[in-house]
């Protein structure tokens, strides 16, 4: 079977943002990030005082299965995201976005997937219900659920946008990240291989996960990720 050539990106987006104690007034700080841009502001302008930033990267899909390139003995990572082509049913593809703390405070983190070209999605997965095809598309992803410690915890909300036609997952890390630390949220994108050539037919043939991480000061916040953030947010 002759398959059409598929695309899958994965994009991001930035920001940082900063909170301010003042006498009397405890405001916790927080920063934005996601896979594309970083914007990093600390609490003050280039005088030394600490700085919290968070920000998202993945090893980059250049044929090298993340050979040090230039020798700095890393792998070769991008912030720009990857771009997969020939994307077929069943395919299992490497994936790695990776959330970094590079503050010098302990952060909550937590992670939004969004998947685009969500309805053309779901009704391809509906196609396949009575084959036990879910349209829950985190079982796409092979996140760590507790094999290891800290593990992630998933969201009970889901959110569904028509009219930007997404869906979003979130996921709230166990433990506190440190500074200069990181943790991977999965490593893996499979397709599900129930799907024929029609059901892949997405969109302008591709679809796209971005992957946005939102870190918040972990002193004086609670006791997980989910209670710092509901408390912050309102959510």
């Amino acid at each position: 079977m002759k398959f059409n050539r598929k695309k899958i990106f994965v994009t991001a987006l930035a920001v940082c943002l900063i909170a301010i104690l003042s006498i009397g007034t405890l405001a916790w700080f927080n920063a934005t990030d996601d896979i594309t841009n970083n914007f990093f502001v600390a609490d003050s302008d280039g005088d030394g005082t600490p700085d919290f930033t968070v920000e998202v990267w993945e090893h980059e899909n250049d044929g090298n299965d993340g050979v040090d390139e230039d020798g700095d003995g890393d792998p070769t990572i991008t912030h720009e995201g990857n771009e997969y082509e020939k994307i077929a049913p069943g395919d299992v593809i490497d994936k790695d976005p990776t959330v970094e703390n590079t503050g010098d405070y302990d952060q909550w983190i937590r992670v939004h997937v969004t998947f685009d070209n969500w309805s053309a999605i779901e009704a391809a997965c509906l196609r396949y219900a009575n084959d036990g095809l879910t349209t829950d598309l985190r079982t796409w992803l092979n996140v760590n659920y507790g094999l290891t410690t800290p593990a992630w915890t998933p969201a009970n909300d889901i959110v569904e946008d028509t009219a930007s036609d997404t869906i979003t997952y979130t996921y709230y890390y166990n433990g506190k990240l440190a500074k200069d630390e990181t943790v991977t949220l999965f490593t893996k994108v499979s397709i599900p291989g129930a799907f024929q050539q029609q059901d892949m037919v997405f969109a302008n043939n591709n679809f796209s996960i971005v992957v946005k991480a939102e870190a918040l000061q972990a002193d004086n916040t609670g006791t997980n990720a989910y209670d710092a953030f509901s408390a912050y947010w309102g959510d």
